[in-house]
């Protein structure tokens, strides 16, 4: 018994470094459309087993892939989000391999980078 409790534990505490979730909040009454979303690259990298941000995938809610940019200074990612309603959230995924933004959030310790518009 007391093993499968410290392998339970084990397992639990394993950090994902596969994929980290970017978790878009509107906390303003109306909708937002079209809005351009940075993400520090410095902040992605902490959580992903990745030397650089350029061969990543972005995922939207419905597993699409989404384009972004880097920034000319390589300090953030830039991403355009359609619409995030009012006082909702989206939530997009990048990945190091092809992964489905499903399993990323079911998985445990997937981290999250919030961003508020």
């Amino acid at each position: 018994m007391l093993i499968i409790v410290a392998m339970g534990l084990m397992f639990v505490s394993c950090a994902n470094k596969n994929n980290v979730n970017i978790l878009i909040s509107n906390n303003h009454r109306t909708d937002t459309t079209n809005v351009t979303v940075k993400v520090p690259v410095d902040e992605i990298l902490q959580h992903l087993d990745a030397q650089n941000v350029d061969s990543l995938v972005l995922l939207n809610e419905k597993n699409q892939q989404i384009q972004y940019v880097v920034t000319p200074d390589k300090k953030d990612i830039e991403f355009v989000v359609p619409v995030v309603k009012a006082r909702s959230q989206k939530n997009y995924s990048l990945n190091i391999g092809n992964t489905q933004l499903s399993d990323n959030l079911f998985s445990f310790r997937t981290t999250s980078i919030n961003i508020t518009l």
